[in-house]
């Protein structure tokens, strides 16, 4: 079954562009990971928040990713830019 992800960032003050750039080209790099379907970037500067969706053919196939992502440099970017722990969802996509 697909797996569906959500990822809720808030940056610290001033510091919501430079995270914003950070995460586009992230996501940029999920979309070249085996079994991505879709990543995006949502952006709130009202609200503070950056979100990012990504779908995904399996859980497996997600799974794989967070270890490849888990030791990538720009991961710790993220958190120190970040006033917040991120905020982390999946979903099984029911089709």
């Amino acid at each position: 079954m697909k797996e569906c992800v959500i990822i809720i960032l808030q940056p610290l003050p001033g510091k919501f562009d430079a995270l914003a750039a950070l995460v586009k080209e992230m996501t940029e790099q999920v979309c070249t990971q085996p079994g991505n379907l879709q990543a995006e970037v949502l952006l709130a500067p009202a609200r503070n928040e950056i979100a990012v969706f990504q779908r995904w053919s399996s859980a497996e196939a997600f799974s794989e990713y967070l270890i490849w992502r888990s030791k990538q440099e720009d991961l710790q970017q993220v958190y120190d830019l970040s006033a917040n722990e991120p905020d982390f969802k999946s979903f099984t996509l029911c089709t």
